[in-house]
């Protein structure tokens, strides 16, 4: 593992803690520069949504928004 140094002070700076989460549909781990959503509910149920899971799920919304707005017209 590398350490960073400053070059100016020659402090030792400890790495950034880059936290991950858990993807509750395909269980990946993501981060959040990543995207997704990290903290989430769904009623009571915690959730977490990689990227990918997390588009899906919008253009799953959208795909039946879309069919009931046919219907009405």
């Amino acid at each position: 593992m590398a350490k960073i140094i400053n070059i100016h002070s020659g402090n030792i700076k400890k790495r950034p803690v880059i936290h991950t989460s858990n993807c509750s549909i395909c269980d990946c781990r993501f981060t959040e520069g990543e995207g997704g959503l990290h903290n989430g509910a769904i009623g009571m149920l915690p959730v977490s949504f990689c990227p990918t899971c997390f588009s899906g799920l919008f253009d799953m919304v959208e795909y039946f928004k879309g069919d009931s707005d046919e219907e009405e017209m």
